[in-house]
């Protein structure tokens, strides 16, 4: 068995040479990514009483700057994303990582500093937000859209309390997103899409799902880079998993079988 731990990291330098994943990841440990100064993702505690997340969640980076990228801040009658798209580039990286290390007790909270606008001129502003994945949405809440700090702290190095959203609180901002279930005017449920596994013809009929153990393995030559990624973020799932002792050994190799017959 030892043989086959060492397949998954060269497999994974394999595909990041040809272009196929990100050369560096996550490490188990890793609770916070810093971007810039004043802009990082951070995995913390979820609040109290809050229910069970989808953690560990696969999100690739394509998916996260879609879903991001729908969102809308209304302010005033008028409406503007939430993001920056050069902004959402550099965050999809860290929020992919960080979702593929989180664990069901856990949130995402994110500061993001940019000059919305796009113009040299326009000021930094600060975003404030807490993220997490449940029932097949990604959940956001908003608690600072627009935050003007850069002035004070430019003037004297003092910094606010950064505030990330709060299930029990509600903010100011109001948020729309074509799809999403608005739970509060600060908080939607973001849904996301069902991972790719191909394209079938208009006139073939619609496939039963198989079990997993049934599967047949579709040739290597048509798996999709995505694909890989995915596998590998649910065998560090799942050997996160047996280290907390959240799952037996048995469970472990029985499943990280079943995964590895995928590849």
């Amino acid at each position: 068995m030892r043989h086959k731990d060492w397949m998954i990291p060269a497999m994974m330098l394999t595909l990041a040479l040809a272009g196929g994943l990100p050369a560096c990841a996550g490490e188990p440990d890793q609770t916070q990514w810093k971007l810039a100064n004043f802009t990082w993702v951070k995995r913390v505690p979820a609040e109290a009483g809050a229910e069970p997340s989808t953690h560990p969640a696969p999100l690739t980076e394509a998916a996260l700057v879609e879903v991001l990228g729908s969102v809308k801040l209304l302010s005033d009658g008028q409406e503007a994303p939430l993001f920056e798209q050069a902004e959402l580039k550099g965050l999809a990286k860290a929020l992919s990582e960080a979702f593929a290390l989180a664990r069901p007790g856990e949130d995402l909270v994110l500061l993001s500093t940019s000059r919305r606008g796009g113009g040299f001129m326009d000021p930094a502003l600060g975003l404030t937000a807490r993220l997490f994945v449940r029932e097949g949405a990604l959940n956001l809440l908003v608690h600072d859209a627009r935050l003007d700090f850069m002035g004070r702290y430019s003037a004297d190095r003092t910094l606010p309390d950064f505030a990330y959203g709060a299930r029990k609180a509600a903010s100011a901002v109001k948020l729309q997103a074509p799809g999403a279930r608005a739970l509060r005017a600060d908080w939607l449920a973001l849904p996301l899409a069902a991972p790719a596994t191909g394209t079938t013809p208009a006139t073939a009929p619609a496939a039963a799902p198989v079990p997993v153990s049934a599967a047949q393995p579709t040739p290597p030559g048509l798996r999709d880079p995505a694909f890989y990624e995915a596998q590998i973020q649910k065998l560090r799932a799942l050997k996160q998993l047996r280290d907390e002792n959240l799952i037996t050994e048995a469970e472990y190799k029985e499943k990280r079988g079943a995964i590895l017959k995928t590849f």
